[in-house]
């Protein structure tokens, strides 16, 4: 009985599959997005900077910077001046970052490139 049991659930969790086709790559969910940081520029202005570093499916701007803090040989890399859809400053970093690090080399790279 048990062994019938088991080609059973075995028969319908192959015809479910069949079913899902294969061809398909899964699509990221709507809010899996990195961290999102509020910071306030020198002139009052408040800005949000986001991590995208471990975002699978980042996209970038096309713009070119790169900005070394080297005390903790942190890489930061400028995605978007200004996210379409968020007004977000998007950067990704090498994961040796501080947060403090990161923010300050994302929205000095926005001010340097894009001149926010």
């Amino acid at each position: 009985m048990k062994a019938l049991s088991f080609v059973m659930v075995a028969g319908l969790v192959m015809g479910v599959l069949t079913g899902c086709g294969e061809t398909s790559s899964p699509e990221a969910v709507a809010g899996e997005q990195g961290p999102r940081y509020e910071a306030t520029l020198s002139d009052g202005t408040a800005v949000t900077v986001r991590d995208a570093s471990g975002e699978s499916n980042v996209s970038a701007q096309a713009i070119e910077g790169e900005r070394t803090v080297t005390e903790a040989a942190c890489w930061v890399t400028l995605q978007w001046c200004s996210e379409p859809g968020t007004g977000d400053i998007v950067c990704t970093q090498n994961g040796d970052c501080t947060t403090a690090q990161f923010i300050e080399a994302c929205i000095s790279l926005a001010q340097d490139i894009c001149g926010i």
